[in-house]
This record gives structure tokens, sequence and C-alpha cells, in this order.
């Protein structure tokens, strides 16, 4: 029998973010310990977002998803999100042995080149697996891409323009990203040195030492 008033059941879930670093040259490091008496896990991660080489706009990073049975997932990782530039996003575990082994990544794009999607490893076989190539920088204004919510920068080609997808847009400017109402980022836009929001790439003129291109992000769910 139906009931004639749906009414919802108790929701319990321990969302964790952590965020690159731009202000160093070194990695951000993290440890993450999984809640106890949780029996899912969904883990986003999102590579750095590249330079503008003076032509091109940035590249965006690649993102990585995983979901499984908690299980599956060690008690405690480490978590490395990428400053930007030319680091990776990473998820790993500490062994017996010396250095940590990688279990999930998220490449960080080159200059304008995207970020490529990351082969499934070992890892991946214990659960749902995803990765999904960044997008490049562009010579003009920037389009939205069909397969990424991650924008790369612009070029200064075009009037100055990007279009993001679900109908965001930026002008001239540093990008932005927000997780709500819907995920999406915004690269750099026609400017002097305009950064990207997390993962994207910046406009093209951002070009001096350091990252411009948007900080990674690593996004972990249990419950």
């Amino acid at each position: 029998m139906l009931d004639v008033f749906h009414i919802a059941k108790p929701q319990g879930c321990d969302i964790q973010t952590f965020y690159g670093n731009q202000s160093t040259a070194n990695f951000a490091q993290y440890s993450w310990t999984k809640p106890r008496g949780i029996s899912n896990i969904y883990m986003l991660l999102i590579g750095g977002g590249g330079n503008g080489n003076g032509t091109n706009g940035g590249g965006s990073g690649a993102v990585t998803v995983w979901y499984g049975s908690a299980q599956n997932v060690p008690d405690n990782l480490l978590i490395y999100p990428s400053r930007g530039g030319n680091q990776d996003t990473t998820v790993r575990y500490q062994t017996s042995i010396s250095t940590p082994v990688i279990l999930l990544t998220a490449q960080t794009a080159t200059t304008s080149v995207a970020g490529a999607a990351t082969a499934a490893n070992q890892f991946a076989a214990s659960g749902f697996y995803q990765s999904i190539a960044g997008q490049a920088g562009s010579t003009s204004d920037q389009t939205a891409s069909a397969t990424t919510f991650l924008s790369g920068g612009n070029g200064p080609g075009g009037i100055g323009v990007i279009t993001a997808n679900y109908g965001y847009s930026r002008g001239p400017g540093s990008g932005f990203f927000q997780l709500q109402p819907i995920i999406v980022g915004v690269g750099g836009c026609n400017g002097s040195g305009s950064r990207g929001g997390i993962g994207c790439g910046s406009d093209a003129s951002a070009v001096a030492p350091g990252a411009t291109g948007g900080p990674g992000m690593v996004l972990i769910a249990s419950w």
C-alpha cells in the first residue's frame, strides 16, 4: 500500500571538499579519514586549469569521478588537489611502501591544451569510474563545451565573451566556479591576466610565472 503523504527519510551525508593552493609552488596535501558506519563513497576530482600562451586562453582540467562501496576504500587517503600549472590532482593511499600509491587522477591542463582523460586503473575496477577531458583554450571567444562543465579561457580574437554551460557566461575579467544550483566553471576572459575559476583556464594574456589557471579540487561524499 502506498502512503498518501510522502514522508522523507532522514538522510545523512558527509561531504568534504579540498582545494588547491595557488599561493605556493608546492602541493596542498590533505588527509581524509573514512567516517564510521557508511556504505557508499563518491569522489569528484578536478584537475587544475592551464595558463594562457599569448594567443590562446588556458585549457581546463580533466574531471574524474569514482563511486563505489565504502568497503573497497581504504580508511585513510591522501588528497593532493592541483595548484594549477603543471600538477595533476590525485587521491593516494599510503601502503607499506614509502611512496603513496595513486588511486585516482584528474589531469591538469598544459597552457592551452586541455587536461586529458585518465585511463582506468586497478582501483577504478572496484566501482563506477569515468574520466572526461577538459576544454582547450580558445584564440577567440570561448563557446560552451558539449562534454565538460569546465570552461577553457579565451583569446584576443573575439569581442571578449565566454559562453559556458547552462546559460552562464562571462565578459572581461576573471572566471568563477560554483557547485550549486548546478556545477559549472568559467575561464578567464579578455583582460590583463584574468584567472580561471576552479579547474578552468586563464585568458590568453595570463602567461606570467605561476599558476593563473584555476586550482584543482577534490570532493568526497560518503553516506
